[in-house]
This record gives C-alpha cells, sequence and structure tokens, in this order.
C-alpha cells in the first residue's frame, strides 16, 4: 500500500478493496463554533457519516459488535456553514479480527476544485455479544479482502 512514514495513504492512493467510496453534503450551521467555523470534533461525525454510507453501499451491518478502538484526525483546513463538503471512505487494513478504514473530508469548490480539510482513520474490532474479538463475518471478508498476516 502506499503510505507515508506514518502509515497515512499518499494523497491519490485507494484502499485495501482498490474502491473509494464517497458521499456529499452540506455543513450545518449547528456544526459550527462561535468563530463560525466548523468545530473540530465534527469532522469525526463526517468520517462516520462516510462509513456508514460506505457499509450501506457494500450491503454490511453496522451494528453494537463493531466497537471503535483506535480513531485519529489530522486537519489540514477548516470548513464555514453552508459548505458543500464531500467524504472519501476506503479500507487501509483487514485483520483477522479487525480492520482500519481510512477517510478524507474535502471542501468542494464552485469550480470543483477539492480541498483536502481532514485526513482521518478508524480502527474497528467485530466482537460477539459477550463483547469479545471474533473472527471478521464471511460478508466483510468478501467485502474487504482477505485478512492479512500479523506484523
Amino acid at each position: 500500500m502506499n503510505t507515508d512514514e506514518h502509515g497515512w495513504l499518499r494523497p491519490g492512493s485507494e484502499g485495501a478493496t482498490g474502491k473509494v467510496f464517497t458521499t456529499r453534503f452540506r455543513a450545518r450551521y449547528a456544526e459550527t463554533d462561535a468563530t463560525g467555523i466548523v468545530y473540530y470534533n465534527q469532522y469525526f461525525v463526517y468520517l462516520e457519516v462516510g462509513r456508514i454510507e460506505m457499509f450501506r453501499e457494500l450491503g454490511l451491518t453496522y451494528d453494537r459488535h463493531l466497537p471503535i478502538v483506535e480513531t485519529g484526525c489530522r486537519y489540514h483546513a477548516s470548513a464555514v456553514f453552508d459548505d458543500l463538503l464531500e467524504v472519501e471512505t476506503f479500507v487501509e487494513e483487514v485483520r483477522a479480527k479487525r480492520f482500519r478504514l481510512g477517510g478524507k473530508v474535502f471542501r468542494i469548490g464552485g469550480d470543483g476544485s477539492r480541498t483536502v480539510l481532514v485526513e482521518g482513520f478508524c480502527a474497528m474490532v467485530t466482537v460477539g455479544d459477550d463483547n469479545r474479538p471474533v473472527p471478521l463475518p464471511p460478508a466483510f471478508r468478501a467485502a474487504f479482502g482477505e485478512p492479512s498476516p500479523a506484523p
């Protein structure tokens, strides 16, 4: 995979599945802070919107059996109320009982230009009813690819 020294996908890279899922929406007024920019924590919600839409497109169930165990964001620029935003979501890594999704949030200009606002990731584990890790279900392996060997 084409990553930098920190493990982030390089611009133009595709995820482990070779597919990038996108969704668009506008920044809402309620998501801005007193300075008029989108509050930093809101980008985690935007990345979640991308994850849920990716799962929906792949026909996967997103439920309590997928706890998030690690997440992070790198901020590059800010959005303001009514900016048109696009979220890209992609699979970065697949293991026997967990996977890591990457995401990017872009501002779409009136001319169609894209400005990277945030790069983020989310690691999730599949668990059973007892909240203990279990192997990825067959539907996830089919959608994401077979797990890589442990490093």
